[in-house]
């Protein structure tokens, strides 16, 4: 069984060509109606600020209501906003993400929800592949309407989860990257008694994650510096990720802020992927904190925090779950969350920050022939050496990419660059 049009997060692709198009999004709609709901229950839509978005949403919709289903269109917020109003709007037994996430505005994308706001299985998504090729049968007609107010029930959610904390004027810079976030970071950090300075809040549909946000924060640093403001926050497209910036300049990204939420509140262990740093691992463990590495994809994340039980997770890339308050990402609610510690504690952020010591990291890709080709035994035994020859100094970590026919070779070493290109370049003799 195949779940071919999904990747580590979705359907994503370029907008207006399969299954993005008005054509695929209609068949994608038909099939989450018919998975999730029976005729006349109801589904909630949402979506980024991205040119393509707005049609695909009409698509969907136009999809799920041929199955009998009744949608309700919560129009531009971020995922992790659509997450929440999912599981806490009862009438809804699913809910449907139009975003492309970090990309530019080109890319387009869907992420589904259950009922509970968590992302789905791949069971489930295999089911869904199925169901999207195979068409599904009319039920009826079902229902459609607009209701942007219930985004404020997320905003009052994050600020709740704040529990009184007020900033008292603390100075912070906001780059919503022209994304989901835009004017509603802003709302929330005031309402928390911030001073903010907005940046890259004016959507046109086509700046989404242009030079701007978690995917590129030198305007953020810049801004932070040059104003001597506290720190910075930096959004992605639809502000499931989030990386900071200190009083310095210097960028935080997800292990540095897992570190800072795990040290603070004294928990026993965190779920990360294979992805986050050997330097992140190491000082967690002298911390007393176990780390507990998974697949790369926040829902992956999530199932090894079902699976352990520990009260936090996430991606070096920013993704930041705490699964008591809400099971997806949220780039917002993790912001609310470091504030607090910051405004609770005598260590500023760069403090924090300079307490892991981060290996350098390099990244490099290598064409596949196919995916099996690192299955061969002469590979394994390459990759096991190669990790041997760094003797607890560092990692290497080969893995193939979920959309793309290639390999992706991390170095984390003291002199990664070169390492990581000296392996890249034996590796591809070993699979060709």
């Amino acid at each position: 069984m195949s779940r071919e049009l999904f990747g580590t997060d979705g359907v994503r692709g370029l907008a207006g060509q399969y299954p993005l198009d008005s054509e695929g999004a209609e068949k994608i709609g038909r099939a989450v109606g018919t998975k999730f709901a029976e005729a006349g229950q109801a589904i909630i839509i949402g979506g980024d600020p991205r040119e393509s978005s707005a049609g695909l949403i009409d698509s969907l919709t136009k999809g799920m209501t041929a199955v009998g289903v009744n949608v309700t269109n919560v129009g531009v917020l971020p995922t992790p906003g659509l997450a929440y109003l999912t599981r806490e709007g009862k009438e809804f037994v699913a809910g449907v993400m139009v975003t492309a996430s970090h990309n530019t505005y080109e890319y387009n994308g869907v992420k589904v929800f259950d009922s509970s706001g968590d992302k789905l299985p791949d069971d489930a998504e295999v089911e869904l592949n199925t169901l999207i090729e195979s068409g599904a049968a009319d039920r009826g007609q079902g229902q459609s309407a607009k209701n942007d107010f219930l985004v404020r029930g997320y905003e009052d959610f994050l600020v709740g989860s704040a529990q009184g904390l007020q900033l008292g004027g603390m100075q912070i810079a906001i780059d919503a990257a022209n994304g989901a976030a835009s004017g509603v970071a802003q709302r929330i950090f005031e309402r928390l008694g911030a001073k903010v300075t907005p940046l890259s809040d004016n959507p046109d549909g086509r700046n989404i994650n242009d030079n701007c946000g978690a995917t590129s924060t030198e305007m953020l640093q810049k801004t932070v510096v040059d104003n001597g403001l506290t720190f910075g926050i930096a959004l992605d497209g639809d502000a499931d990720r989030i990386m900071l910036v200190d009083q310095q300049g210097r960028q935080l990204n997800g292990d540095n802020l897992l570190y800072i939420l795990a040290v603070a509140r004294k928990l026993g262990g965190v779920v990360a992927t294979v992805m986050s740093n050997l330097g992140f691992e190491q000082a967690l463990d002298k911390q007393g904190i176990k780390l507990e590495r998974v697949d790369v994809g926040d829902r992956y994340v999530l199932e090894g925090l079902k699976k352990t039980g520990f009260k936090l997770g996430g991606e070096q890339s920013g993704h930041i779950i705490l699964p008591e308050l809400l099971s997806t990402g949220d780039g917002l609610l993790a912001a609310v969350q470091v504030t607090r510690i910051l405004a609770d504690s005598d260590k500023s952020l760069a403090q924090w920050r300079d307490e892991v010591a981060m290996l350098p990291q390099a990244l490099v890709n290598i064409t596949l022939p196919d995916r099996s080709s690192l299955n061969k035994p002469e590979v394994q035994a390459f990759i096991d050496e190669q990790t041997k020859r760094l003797a607890g100094g560092g990692r290497v970590l080969i893995r193939p990419s979920g959309t793309e026919p290639l390999a992706r070779v991390m170095v984390e070493a003291p002199e990664a660059e070169v390492l990581a290109k000296r392996i890249a370049n034996e590796l591809k003799g070993l699979v060709a």
